[in-house]
């Protein structure tokens, strides 16, 4: 089970205000369809529902799903390759096709660096293409802290993020 929201601020068109607080909650799962000893690809369904919590200026107050299908491959022991081809629906219209690539470089054994090239077909007809890039920690092997910065190769956008990941896992480990 995954549990996901943030802290956000977000700027209008044609306005000068900044409206920040928590988005809203995401519910989800990631389930993993193919994972082999000795193989060096991994394919994973995730998916999340979008449940409308956050303050009216960052909320759309509609329920929403977010699914993907992941596929990554560990191309050497430092380098990975990861892609996504998904389905978004923010509770209007025809929803949103998406798609993304990943190169993730080892650059010592806790950091990381990526680029991910990745895009949009807003309602299956406006094509948004964007990037982003940054570098991730791993501080314990259930705790990931990480910087980003991204930005829109086609159209006005930017973001700079920081964050952790925390993996509570419910299932116990055999020894």
């Amino acid at each position: 089970m995954r549990l996901l929201t943030q802290f956000e601020t977000n700027k209008p068109l044609n306005s000068s205000l900044l409206n920040s607080g928590i988005s809203d909650l995401q519910i989800g799962a990631k389930i993993q369809l193919f994972k082999r000893e000795n193989v060096n690809t991994e394919i994973a369904f995730l998916s999340h529902i979008l449940l409308p919590t956050a303050k009216s200026q960052i909320t759309n107050s509609k329920f929403g799903i977010i699914n993907k299908m992941a596929v990554s491959h560990s191309l050497t022991e430092k380098i990975g390759l990861g892609y996504n081809i998904g389905y978004d629906n923010f509770g209007a219209g025809s929803g949103n096709l998406t798609y993304s690539i990943a190169l993730n470089v080892s650059l010592f054994d806790k950091i990381s660096f990526y680029i991910e090239p990745y895009s949009e077909f807003s309602e299956f007809k406006n094509h948004f293409t964007s990037f982003d890039t940054g570098f991730t920690y791993l501080s314990k092997s259930n705790l990931q802290f990480d910087i980003s910065y991204g930005a829109g190769l086609n159209y006005t956008m930017s973001y700079f993020s920081t964050g952790f990941s925390w993996n509570i896992s419910f299932l116990k480990k055999k020894l």
